[in-house]
């Protein structure tokens, strides 16, 4: 089954987006490796004038938009959704 991911909304008037893959098990493993790891360092290196971060699952539309206010809840966010 192929996993959308994660969208991401950010800036001012979160006019910005990335979309985050969820962790893919199949395929070129280096090349996801490489694209994922540079999504994930794009996001770490965010201002905190880009905060609030709107998070959407892209594969489960019915769960509650998750709103991070700051650099340490995308961390802990991470760390709980890339398990």
């Amino acid at each position: 089954m192929y996993l959308k991911g994660y969208n991401i909304k950010y800036g001012n008037d979160n006019e910005q987006t990335q979309t985050v893959p969820k962790w893919d098990f199949g395929g070129d493993k280096p090349w996801t490796n490489s694209i994922w790891n540079k999504i994930i360092k794009s996001l770490e290196e965010l201002d905190h004038s880009n905060y609030p971060l709107i998070i959407s699952d892209l594969d489960n539309v019915n769960e509650k938009e998750l709103i991070l206010e700051n650099k340490n809840e995308l961390e802990e966010w991470m760390k709980n959704a890339f398990k």
